[in-house]
């Protein structure tokens, strides 16, 4: 038989509402920018088989535009059988908007029940079953099996390697799977690339393939969809970079750093080797010099000179301590003296957590304020 070949992405969850991320429209636009360079691979490359497992059109919010524009795309690769398996951001329900649109012909999407779709020519068995809820905490095994030919699951859950683990998220345990001796099973839920060979006979490969484009800081780096390719004699996977943009997260240490000037050049030589088409976080931490003021204004102009470089997209968060010498400033007999021991014994008399957390920070913001003002003045 001719060799079987694959796309396999899952969680891209098209028009989810997004939180903490700056451009949304910009970055919806970019899913969509994701999506249509999975749809050109899979043209370009003649792939007959896609595979889509789960978390794709995020259910309540996607609209009317993307769907249309998501069958267009299905339209371009007419002669590639589509394959969904609905998850739980995108279930199957009379609501849904693959229960309410008309799909093409290529397309397939599986409901509640398990079912088994035969292409003779491949010698091939593909075996899915979608979420009809939101949580669906049971395993439900496929009630049968073929015994030969290459046989491959599309669905949407929630793996473990140990047996009798449970989830809200269709529990998928190994020793379950094992077996049914399928030879790949692809996978959707975990927004990470992930792999493992069950123990069975066709050493079954089961796989995640991460979300192909990231949907929070989360998720940071390179993604990915997979590529799948399988003879009588061997099944062989490569991880394609897919992604528009990537997030990159940058821990920058300011201690020792007296200027915004010399903290910018550090910055711009730890981001040598970085995409600046990305969009990227810069979390400052260490003890921060007196001298250093990283006000909102601050932040502003590092942004400006980043964006003057290149970079794309900056965002900043601040983890700092002032470096202050509490022992010597404890000593004076000045306005900040004075502060210094107030809060600290008022602080030796909390009562709870909360309690010192506050008094903490109040010092700690209130030596800040002062200090700026004596710097000021």
């Amino acid at each position: 038989m001719k060799p079987i070949s694959w796309v396999h992405t899952a969680d891209l969850h098209l028009d989810e509402p997004m939180k903490r991320v700056t451009h949304v429209q910009q970055r919806r636009q970019e899913h969509r920018q994701t999506f249509q360079r999975i749809i050109s691979l899979i043209k370009d490359r003649h792939i007959p088989f896609f595979f889509i497992a789960g978390d794709f059109l995020e259910h309540g919010s996607v609209t009317p535009s993307t769907v249309e524009f998501v069958k267009t795309c299905f339209k371009e690769i007419a002669d590639t059988q589509i394959l969904i398996s609905p998850g739980n951001h995108d279930p199957f329900r009379k609501d849904s908007v693959y229960a309410s649109e008309q799909w093409p012909e290529n397309v397939h999407i599986f409901q509640g029940d398990w079912e088994s779709i035969s292409f003779p020519e491949y010698d091939l068995h593909i075996y899915g079953r979608g979420f009809t809820e939101f949580r669906e905490p049971e395993w439900i095994a496929p009630p049968q099996v073929h015994s030969t030919g290459k046989k491959i699951m599309v669905v949407h859950g929630d793996f473990s390697s140990q047996d009798h683990v449970s989830s809200e998220y269709f529990p998928l345990r190994k020793n379950e799977l094992a077996p049914l001796e399928m030879d790949y099973i692809a996978l959707g839920h975990i927004h990470k690339a992930y792999e493992t060979r069950l123990e069975n006979r066709r050493k079954t490969l089961v796989r995640y393939p991460g979300s192909p484009e990231a949907l929070s800081w989360k998720e940071t780096g390179t993604r990915t969809i997979t590529i799948g390719e399988m003879t009588d004699e061997s099944l062989r996977i490569e991880e394609i970079p897919i992604q528009t943009r990537t997030y990159e997260k940058h821990f920058i240490d300011v201690s020792g750093y007296e200027t915004v000037e010399t903290l910018r050049d550090e910055i711009v030589q730890q981001t040598q080797s970085s995409s600046k088409e990305s969009y990227h976080r810069f979390v400052l931490s260490g003890r921060r010099s007196i001298h250093l003021q990283l006000s909102e204004d601050t932040c502003h102009w590092l942004s400006q000179q980043l964006e003057e470089l290149g970079f794309y997209s900056v965002v900043w968060e601040d983890e700092t301590l002032p470096d202050f010498d509490l022992d010597y400033l404890r000593q004076q007999s000045d306005v900040i003296g004075a502060f210094i021991r107030l809060v600290e014994k008022r602080l030796a008399h909390a009562q709870t957590d909360v309690e010192r957390e506050e008094y903490e920070l109040a010092l700690r913001k209130g030596l800040e304020a002062l200090y700026a003002r004596e710097i000021a003045t």
